[in-house]
């Protein structure tokens, strides 16, 4: 039988964003959590149509954020930025 840390699990939460229990790590990808709106990037809209299935409290203790890009807001937004200052670990591009 598999023990907690052996397990894989995906929580996933909307859009880019998805919790996954690796072993014992849990790694949150490219935190969107802004609600439904529009997000301007340059001279183009990005329209949210829906917000995220769970909010940044209701995702426990997250060891570390992979995030592909921060260059667009449909990758990280407003409340994913600020997410970031709290979770001991952000992997990303050089750029980023």
């Amino acid at each position: 039988m598999a023990t907690d840390a052996q397990r894989l699990g995906i929580r996933y939460v909307g859009g880019p964003t998805a919790l996954l229990r690796v072993g014992g790590l849990h790694l949150l990808t490219d935190p969107t959590f802004d609600p439904p709106g529009e997000h301007p990037v340059g001279d183009r809209v990005l329209h949210k149509t829906a917000g995220p299935a769970v909010g940044p409290q209701g995702l426990g203790a997250v060891d570390a954020v992979l995030l592909s890009h921060d260059q667009h807001p449909d990758n990280l937004d407003t409340l994913g930025r600020a997410y970031l200052t709290g979770v001991p670990l952000v992997l990303s591009t050089a750029s980023a």
